[in-house]
C-alpha cells in the first residue's frame, strides 16, 4: 500500500495542465518541500480544475504538527504559483496540528 501524508482538493490556477505523479513545491509554515501528487479518478488537471487526491511529502519532519484539517497549502512551479491544496483529511500524525507530539501512535 502506498504511504500517503494527507488526502486534499488539488486545484491548478496557474499551469496549463499537469498529471498524476507531478511534484511541485508545496509553502507549509514557511518552508518550501516537495510534494508528490496522487489524483484520484483522474490522470490529468488542466488550468482551472480540481479533483481530490493524496499528496506524500519529503520531509515532514521539518515541519512538525504544522497541518490541520481545512489548511490551504499553495504549491508553486519555481518562483510561480500554480495552485493549491486545501487538505481534506491528515494520515501522517507527525504533520497533524492538532495532535500533541505525547500523542503520536
Amino acid at each position: 500500500m502506498d504511504h500517503y501524508d494527507i488526502k486534499a482538493r488539488i486545484t491548478i490556477t496557474d499551469k496549463d495542465e499537469c498529471f498524476t505523479g507531478y511534484r511541485p513545491a508545496h509553502l507549509i509554515n514557511n518552508c518550501l518541500t516537495t510534494g508528490l501528487h496522487t489524483y484520484i479518478g483522474t490522470a490529468r488537471l488542466e488550468k482551472g480544475q480540481s479533483t481530490e487526491g493524496y499528496v506524500t511529502f519529503i520531509s515532514p519532519d521539518h515541519y512538525p504538527h504544522t497541518i490541520s484539517t481545512g489548511d490551504k497549502i499553495p504549491f508553486q512551479d519555481g518562483s510561480k504559483t500554480v495552485g493549491f491544496i486545501e487538505v481534506l483529511e491528515i494520515y501522517n500524525d507527525l504533520l497533524n496540528a492538532d495532535k500533541e507530539p505525547s500523542q503520536k501512535a
